[in-house]
């Protein structure tokens, strides 16, 4: 409250002056504080989101090329960063919002073979994965006894298994192939083979699936006899598209026709449209695209470029040859 005095002068009461001190201390913390933090947040964010985000490596899928307890950056940039379609807090794995409309930069260009990328793990969005991107949409993708072969042309060797991977000895003297991540040994095969026949034939491969995967080779050159496909091809298509809904016994005999016959002419595996096909460099021990199939470019975070920190776990050191390194 201001008085004013017999010269006509303001008088500033206690009460007054406090307030005026508050209003000025609060002012201050505002500029010289809390809107710096908060602007510096925004803009981590910002970065997080639409140019590079920091990842770790828990497995070892990727080595020897990646190591566990490396620490990477990943460009966001160059496949056209995203908006989040979901608001989750990580901490407690709770999803506040989810399926909200998502826009996208322009992409310097698109993923390439070759190419180590972070995505969302198709069977659980809350994860993510890094693997190499061996093939893209139309390539042909077949492994036969333990060689990768993209397009009929063999790709490299696996890069942590010498003697289940090489040259130097016969098919039948290899290390059996095994994956970590199938204890129950049921998809091993698919370290030393894997074509069409054997993307049919696992957990995940749905109807839809069945058809975009046969669709693909049948465009694609895979090798298969459109006159014994199409017919269980189309009653496929119906059940999918709901004209003609099969019992799953019906379901069961056409996919077991078309993987027979892919089997018998060891038709490869064509890359469906929209899709990339993904690798571990550790072959023998990665769950990548041989067990829940083609990556949804939807799901690609960034590319891997360099590690800014290394963690040997097992020795309890740091390692520091491997900072800086950039990823290929």
């Amino acid at each position: 409250m201001n008085l004013r005095g017999r010269n006509g002068a303001t008088m500033t009461t206690p009460n007054t002056a406090r307030a005026a001190v508050a209003h000025g201390w609060r002012h201050r913390l505002w500029t010289e504080y809390v809107k710096p933090i908060g602007s510096a947040i925004l803009l981590a964010l910002l970065i997080r989101q639409f140019v590079a985000q920091a990842f770790r490596i828990p497995t070892g899928s990727m080595e020897k090329t990646l190591l566990v307890g490396d620490f990477l950056f990943a460009n966001k940039f160059l496949y056209g960063a995203k908006t989040p379609d979901r608001i989750r807090i990580p901490v407690v794995d709770w999803t506040i919002v989810d399926h909200l409309p998502v826009l996208q930069l322009p992409a310097v260009r698109q993923p390439r073979r070759g190419d180590i990328i972070v995505f969302e793990y198709p069977l659980d969005r809350h994860q993510d994965y890094i693997k190499r991107c061996v093939a893209v949409a139309g390539d042909r993708v077949f492994v036969r006894d333990g060689k990768l072969y993209v397009n009929g042309k063999e790709y490299e060797d696996n890069l942590n298994h010498p003697d289940g991977d090489t040259h130097m000895r016969p098919p039948a003297a290899r290390v059996k192939p095994h994956t970590w991540h199938d204890p129950a040994k049921r998809f091993n095969l698919f370290n030393d083979h894997y074509g069409l026949a054997e993307a049919l034939q696992t957990r995940v491969v749905t109807p839809r699936k069945a058809v975009q995967y046969v669709t693909a080779a049948l465009a694609g050159g895979a090798g298969l006899d459109s006159t014994v496909v199409l017919p269980h091809l189309a009653a496929l298509q119906h059940h999918v598209d709901g004209s003609r809904p099969l019992p799953i016994g019906e379901l069961r005999q056409h996919l077991a026709a078309i993987r027979e016959h892919a089997a018998a002419v060891q038709a490869p595996f064509v890359v469906p449209a929209g899709t990339l096909f993904m690798m571990g460099d550790n072959r023998y021990n990665s769950l990548d695209s041989r067990f829940w199939g083609p990556l949804d470019v939807s799901l690609v975070k960034g590319k891997a470029m360099f590690l800014y920190w290394s963690w040997d776990k097992e020795r309890n050191r740091p390692r520091l040859d491997r900072i800086g390194d950039i990823i290929r």
